[in-house]
C-alpha cells in the first residue's frame, strides 16, 4: 500500500488552527490528529515543534511583505498618499488573519521566534528608511529629518500599534486604525 505524501501545508495549516484554538500553543498530539500526519513528518519538514513555529511566523511575515509591497501601490500620487495606502494595507494584512494577535503578543515571545522576528522589523525598518530617503528626494518630506532613525521608530510604531488596536475591544474598523497609525506616520514626518 502506498504512503500518501507527507504534506508542509497540511502541517502548517494544522498548526495555525492549533495555535488559534490553544490560544498559542500547539500540542503535538492534536496536531497529529487535525493535521492526520505522524510525528515523523513534522521532524521531517520543520525538524522540531520549533521549527514548525518558525515556518508558520515566516509563512505570516511573507504575506505582509507581499500585502504591503510597492507594486500594491497607486502610482503617479504623492508620496504621503501612497504610504496611506500602504499604511491600509499593512492594517488589512494584520485585521484579516486571525492569528495575527497572537503571533505579535505570545507566540514571538518564543525564543526562536524572537530572533526571528528581531531580524524581521530590521528588514523593514531598512526598507523604510530607503523609502523615507525617496519621500526627501522628491521634496516630499525635510530633508532634516534622519531617515534611518525615522524608519526604525516608524516600524516600531506600526508593529505595536498594530498590536494594540488588534487588542482592542471593540476592535475599531480597518479605517479607523489605518487612520490612527497614519496619523502617528505622518505626524513623525511632519506630512500633512
Amino acid at each position: 500500500m502506498a504512503r500518501a505524501p507527507l504534506g508542509r501545508q497540511q502541517l502548517l495549516d494544522a498548526a495555525r488552527a492549533e495555535l488559534l484554538d490553544g490560544n498559542g500553543h500547539v500540542d503535538l498530539h492534536s496536531l497529529k490528529r487535525r493535521s492526520g500526519l505522524s510525528t515523523g513528518a513534522l521532524y521531517h519538514h520543520f525538524g522540531s515543534k520549533a521549527g514548525l513555529l518558525v515556518a508558520v511566523y515566516e509563512q505570516f511575515h511573507a504575506g505582509l511583505v507581499a500585502a504591503i509591497a510597492d507594486d500594491t501601490l497607486p502610482t503617479g500620487v504623492a508620496w504621503g498618499e501612497r504610504e496611506r495606502v500602504r499604511t491600509h494595507h499593512f492594517v488589512d494584512y494584520h485585521f484579516a488573519d486571525p492569528l495575527a494577535e497572537l503571533l505579535l503578543t505570545r507566540i514571538v515571545r518564543e525564543p526562536e521566534l524572537a530572533e526571528l522576528e528581531s531580524g524581521a522589523l530590521d528588514r523593514l525598518a531598512t526598507a523604510a528608511a530607503h523609502n523615507i530617503r525617496r519621500g526627501q528626494r522628491d521634496g516630499d518630506i525635510s530633508p532634516t529629518i534622519d531617515a534611518d532613525l525615522a524608519g526604525a521608530c516608524i516600524i516600531g510604531a506600526l508593529r505595536y500599534g498594530i498590536d494594540d488596536q488588534l487588542r482592542r475591544n471593540p476592535r475599531p474598523t480597518t479605517d479607523d486604525a489605518a487612520a490612527r497609525l497614519w496619523d502617528v506616520i505622518a505626524g513623525a514626518l511632519t506630512i500633512r
